[in-house]
Protein backbone atom coordinates (compact mmCIF):
# COMPACT_ATOMS: atom_id res chain seq x y z
CA UNK A 1 0.00 0.00 0.00
CA UNK A 2 1.16 3.58 -1.11
CA UNK A 3 -0.02 6.64 0.79
CA UNK A 4 1.31 10.02 1.28
CA UNK A 5 2.88 11.35 4.76
CA UNK A 6 -0.43 13.61 5.32
CA UNK A 7 -2.58 10.54 4.69
CA UNK A 8 -1.31 8.75 7.19
CA UNK A 9 -1.16 11.21 9.74
CA UNK A 10 -4.73 12.02 9.39
CA UNK A 11 -5.67 8.12 9.55
CA UNK A 12 -3.91 8.26 12.76
CA UNK A 13 -5.27 11.16 14.07
CA UNK A 14 -8.83 9.93 13.02
CA UNK A 15 -7.55 6.47 14.97
CA UNK A 16 -7.24 8.35 18.28
CA UNK A 17 -3.40 7.53 18.30
CA UNK A 18 -1.55 9.43 20.59
CA UNK A 19 0.29 12.61 19.39
CA UNK A 20 3.67 11.00 19.55
CA UNK A 21 3.04 8.07 16.53
CA UNK A 22 1.81 11.36 14.71
CA UNK A 23 4.89 11.49 12.81
CA UNK A 24 5.70 7.17 12.00
CA UNK A 25 9.34 6.39 11.53
CA UNK A 26 9.78 4.50 8.49
CA UNK A 27 12.89 2.16 7.98
CA UNK A 28 14.49 3.91 4.85
CA UNK A 29 13.63 7.76 3.60
CA UNK A 30 14.99 8.36 0.16
CA UNK A 31 15.36 11.03 -1.78
CA UNK A 32 15.49 10.91 -5.91
CA UNK A 33 17.51 14.18 -7.32
CA UNK A 34 16.93 14.00 -10.50
CA UNK A 35 18.65 16.12 -13.14
CA UNK A 36 16.33 19.00 -15.16
CA UNK A 37 19.63 21.67 -15.80
CA UNK A 38 20.31 23.21 -19.26
CA UNK A 39 22.49 20.38 -20.24
CA UNK A 40 19.51 17.90 -20.41
CA UNK A 41 17.37 17.69 -23.29
CA UNK A 42 13.88 17.77 -22.97
CA UNK A 43 13.84 14.25 -24.90
CA UNK A 44 16.26 13.09 -22.01
CA UNK A 45 14.34 14.28 -19.66
CA UNK A 46 11.19 12.69 -20.37
CA UNK A 47 13.58 9.60 -21.08
CA UNK A 48 14.66 9.99 -17.26
CA UNK A 49 10.95 10.26 -15.89
CA UNK A 50 10.07 6.97 -17.93
CA UNK A 51 13.32 5.45 -16.73
CA UNK A 52 12.54 6.12 -12.67
CA UNK A 53 9.11 4.96 -13.17
CA UNK A 54 10.07 1.58 -15.20
CA UNK A 55 13.19 1.35 -12.62
CA UNK A 56 9.97 1.38 -9.45
CA UNK A 57 7.51 -0.66 -11.27
CA UNK A 58 10.56 -3.81 -11.38
CA UNK A 59 10.15 -6.87 -9.62
CA UNK A 60 13.92 -6.63 -8.43
CA UNK A 61 12.89 -3.19 -6.98
CA UNK A 62 9.75 -4.21 -5.47
CA UNK A 63 11.51 -7.23 -4.20
CA UNK A 64 13.66 -4.64 -2.60
CA UNK A 65 11.41 -2.72 -1.11
CA UNK A 66 9.49 -5.54 0.51
CA UNK A 67 12.64 -6.80 2.09
CA UNK A 68 13.58 -3.30 2.97
CA UNK A 69 10.76 -2.40 5.30
CA UNK A 70 8.39 0.91 5.61
CA UNK A 71 9.82 3.12 2.89
CA UNK A 72 9.54 6.75 2.39
CA UNK A 73 9.85 8.00 -1.04
CA UNK A 74 10.05 11.63 -2.65
CA UNK A 75 11.88 13.31 -5.72
CA UNK A 76 13.21 16.65 -6.29
CA UNK A 77 13.48 18.20 -10.03
CA UNK A 78 16.60 20.43 -9.32
CA UNK A 79 18.56 22.49 -11.91
CA UNK A 80 19.72 26.19 -11.66
CA UNK A 81 19.73 27.43 -8.23
CA UNK A 82 18.39 30.76 -9.12
CA UNK A 83 15.02 29.21 -9.38
CA UNK A 84 12.84 26.59 -7.49
CA UNK A 85 13.06 23.43 -7.64
CA UNK A 86 10.74 20.68 -8.57
CA UNK A 87 9.80 18.52 -5.22
CA UNK A 88 7.34 15.78 -5.24
CA UNK A 89 5.37 14.83 -1.53
CA UNK A 90 6.30 11.92 0.25
CA UNK A 91 4.89 8.99 0.01
CA UNK A 92 5.18 5.71 2.36
CA UNK A 93 5.45 2.12 0.74
CA UNK A 94 4.84 -0.83 2.75
CA UNK A 95 5.41 -3.90 1.95
CA UNK A 96 7.07 -3.36 -1.37
CA UNK A 97 3.36 -2.91 -2.85
CA UNK A 98 1.71 0.30 -4.52
CA UNK A 99 4.54 1.59 -6.42
CA UNK A 100 2.38 2.54 -9.45
CA UNK A 101 0.90 5.74 -8.09
CA UNK A 102 4.46 7.01 -7.28
CA UNK A 103 5.62 6.16 -10.21
CA UNK A 104 2.87 7.70 -12.39
CA UNK A 105 3.53 10.84 -10.88
CA UNK A 106 7.17 10.98 -11.25
CA UNK A 107 5.92 10.28 -15.61
CA UNK A 108 3.47 12.95 -15.07
CA UNK A 109 5.56 15.89 -13.70
CA UNK A 110 5.89 18.59 -16.03
CA UNK A 111 9.39 20.08 -16.51
CA UNK A 112 9.51 23.37 -14.41
CA UNK A 113 13.57 23.19 -14.02
CA UNK A 114 16.53 24.48 -16.27
CA UNK A 115 19.29 26.59 -16.64
CA UNK A 116 22.86 25.93 -14.61
CA UNK A 117 24.05 22.61 -13.19
CA UNK A 118 23.96 23.32 -8.94
CA UNK A 119 24.17 20.26 -8.27
CA UNK A 120 24.99 21.67 -4.36
CA UNK A 121 21.54 22.95 -4.87
CA UNK A 122 19.88 19.86 -5.71
CA UNK A 123 21.39 18.18 -3.18
CA UNK A 124 20.27 21.39 -0.43
CA UNK A 125 16.82 20.59 -1.55
CA UNK A 126 16.39 16.97 -1.12
CA UNK A 127 17.90 17.52 2.53
CA UNK A 128 15.52 19.91 3.15
CA UNK A 129 12.69 17.49 2.39
CA UNK A 130 14.85 14.97 4.54
CA UNK A 131 14.39 17.34 7.30
CA UNK A 132 10.69 17.44 7.17
CA UNK A 133 9.24 17.36 10.73
CA UNK A 134 6.53 14.60 9.95
CA UNK A 135 9.03 12.31 9.05
CA UNK A 136 12.04 10.01 10.97
CA UNK A 137 13.52 7.76 9.53
CA UNK A 138 16.49 4.57 10.69
CA UNK A 139 18.25 5.54 7.18
CA UNK A 140 18.32 8.55 4.88
CA UNK A 141 19.06 8.32 1.59
CA UNK A 142 19.76 10.66 -1.49
CA UNK A 143 19.90 9.03 -4.74
CA UNK A 144 21.24 11.91 -7.12
CA UNK A 145 21.30 11.82 -11.23
CA UNK A 146 23.43 14.31 -13.21
CA UNK A 147 25.41 14.51 -16.45
CA UNK A 148 27.97 17.20 -15.81
CA UNK A 149 29.98 19.25 -13.20
CA UNK A 150 29.14 21.72 -10.72
CA UNK A 151 28.49 25.29 -12.39
CA UNK A 152 30.47 27.58 -11.02
CA UNK A 153 29.24 31.39 -12.01
CA UNK A 154 28.08 34.23 -10.27
CA UNK A 155 24.36 34.15 -8.51
CA UNK A 156 22.20 37.16 -7.99
CA UNK A 157 21.07 35.61 -5.16
CA UNK A 158 22.32 32.96 -2.27
CA UNK A 159 22.43 29.38 -3.03
CA UNK A 160 23.82 26.61 -1.70
CA UNK A 161 27.38 25.80 -2.97
CA UNK A 162 28.28 21.81 -3.62
CA UNK A 163 30.73 22.04 -0.51
CA UNK A 164 28.20 23.26 1.47
CA UNK A 165 25.39 21.09 0.87
CA UNK A 166 27.73 17.80 1.38
CA UNK A 167 28.40 19.37 4.73
CA UNK A 168 25.12 19.33 5.66
CA UNK A 169 24.47 16.10 4.61
CA UNK A 170 27.36 14.80 6.13
CA UNK A 171 25.91 16.03 9.60
CA UNK A 172 22.66 14.94 9.15
CA UNK A 173 24.15 11.69 8.43
CA UNK A 174 22.56 11.56 5.11
CA UNK A 175 24.05 9.04 2.56
CA UNK A 176 24.31 10.69 -1.12
CA UNK A 177 24.79 7.88 -3.97
CA UNK A 178 25.08 9.33 -7.87
CA UNK A 179 24.00 7.69 -11.11
CA UNK A 180 26.09 9.84 -13.63
CA UNK A 181 25.30 10.30 -17.53
CA UNK A 182 28.89 10.71 -18.76
CA UNK A 183 28.24 10.92 -22.57
CA UNK A 184 29.50 14.81 -23.12
CA UNK A 185 32.10 14.58 -19.74
CA UNK A 186 34.10 11.13 -20.14
CA UNK A 187 35.65 11.55 -16.27
CA UNK A 188 32.27 12.79 -14.90
CA UNK A 189 32.41 9.42 -12.70
CA UNK A 190 35.75 10.39 -10.74
CA UNK A 191 34.36 13.64 -10.31
CA UNK A 192 31.19 12.52 -8.23
CA UNK A 193 33.22 10.16 -6.51
CA UNK A 194 35.71 12.85 -5.35
CA UNK A 195 33.35 15.98 -4.92
CA UNK A 196 29.67 14.93 -4.74
CA UNK A 197 29.27 11.63 -2.88
CA UNK A 198 29.03 11.01 0.75
CA UNK A 199 28.20 8.87 3.91
CA UNK A 200 28.71 5.42 4.80
CA UNK A 201 28.92 3.32 1.73
CA UNK A 202 28.30 6.07 -0.75
CA UNK A 203 29.04 4.71 -4.39
CA UNK A 204 28.84 6.25 -8.30
CA UNK A 205 27.39 4.24 -10.86
CA UNK A 206 28.02 5.50 -14.32
CA UNK A 207 26.74 5.30 -17.69
CA UNK A 208 27.63 6.37 -21.01
CA UNK A 209 23.72 7.22 -22.64
CA UNK A 210 20.85 8.16 -21.27
CA UNK A 211 19.70 5.38 -23.49
CA UNK A 212 20.87 2.69 -20.50
CA UNK A 213 19.46 5.43 -17.26
CA UNK A 214 16.73 2.89 -16.72
CA UNK A 215 18.71 -0.22 -16.23
CA UNK A 216 21.28 1.43 -14.07
CA UNK A 217 18.60 3.50 -12.47
CA UNK A 218 17.16 -0.15 -11.04
CA UNK A 219 20.10 -1.68 -10.70
CA UNK A 220 21.27 1.19 -8.32
CA UNK A 221 17.70 1.31 -6.72
CA UNK A 222 18.78 -1.84 -5.75
CA UNK A 223 21.85 -1.46 -4.20
CA UNK A 224 20.81 0.75 -2.04
CA UNK A 225 18.08 -0.82 -0.86
CA UNK A 226 19.78 -4.36 -0.25
CA UNK A 227 20.70 -4.88 3.58
CA UNK A 228 23.92 -5.23 2.54
CA UNK A 229 24.51 -1.63 1.86
CA UNK A 230 22.97 -0.82 5.25
CA UNK A 231 24.81 0.64 8.06
CA UNK A 232 24.36 -0.56 11.28
CA UNK A 233 22.11 1.63 13.01
CA UNK A 234 20.90 1.10 16.23
CA UNK A 235 16.94 2.76 17.18
CA UNK A 236 15.38 5.14 14.95
CA UNK A 237 16.54 9.29 14.63
CA UNK A 238 14.50 11.75 13.88
CA UNK A 239 15.98 13.68 11.04
CA UNK A 240 17.41 17.02 12.02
Amino acid sequence: MIRTLSGMIAALVVAGAPAALAAPCVDIALVLAVDGSGSITDDEFAFQKGGIAAALRSAEVRHALEAAGTVALSAVFWGDGEFASQKLEWHVVRSGFGLDAFASEIERTPRNVFGNTDIGSGIWNALDMLADPRICAARTLINLSGDGRETIAPKRRQVASLPVARRRAREMGVTVNALTVSDEVPDLADYFTKSVIVGVGSFVMDVRSVRDFAAAFRKKLVRELSPQTVAAVVGRRRPR
